[in-house]
């Protein structure tokens, strides 16, 4: 290949990514983001039911000030007791639960974690509404100290973000 052509090929080239360029955005067709509501769906005895932050709030306010595995500040969280909601839902005496988040994370969790651990499932974090952001908007949270908690698997593989449901585990 002579010097000219490679000269003209590179032109050429330069010539066709610039033409390329100013030809703008290719249009694509997506269909429309649905965002999803947050709510957390609870499996009992007698069927499914379904709670919103808010209506999780009307059932009683618990505080639980809290370091985490990603904050090194205690951190006030509001919500309710995971024993309280189980009971209003006939889940008070099953000998475990699963809890699956929106990214279908799923753990189960015995009862003797929760009879062990006052877990609270968290709307709110330092008084305002819990956002997916902040790993909520409904977060299982457990109370961890260095020095009682530290190395314990119930304090890792528990804490459940964008909780959306919660279903008996029957062994």
């Amino acid at each position: 290949m002579s010097k000219l052509s490679k000269v003209l090929y590179s032109v050429l080239g330069c010539i066709a990514f610039v033409l390329s360029a100013h030809a703008g955005p290719v249009k694509i067709d997506h269909q429309p983001i649905q965002l999803q509501r947050a709510q957390l769906v609870i499996a009992g005895p007698s069927g499914e039911m379904a709670y919103s932050p808010a209506d999780l709030e009307g059932l009683g306010f618990r505080r639980l000030t809290t370091i985490t595995p990603w904050r090194e500040t205690p951190a006030a969280f509001d919500g309710v007791l995971l024993t309280d909601l189980l009971a209003a839902n006939g889940l008070g005496d099953v000998a475990a639960i699963s809890v699956i988040a929106e990214n279908d994370y799923r753990v189960d969790i015995p009862a003797a974690v929760w009879k062990r651990w006052p877990i609270l499932v968290a709307t709110r974090v330092n008084g305002r509404p819990h956002t997916r952001r902040q790993r909520g908007p409904i977060q299982f949270i457990l109370p961890m100290s260095d020095d009682k908690t530290a190395g314990l698997e119930e304090h890792h593989s528990n804490w459940v973000w964008m909780a959306a449901r919660i279903e008996a585990v029957y062994e």
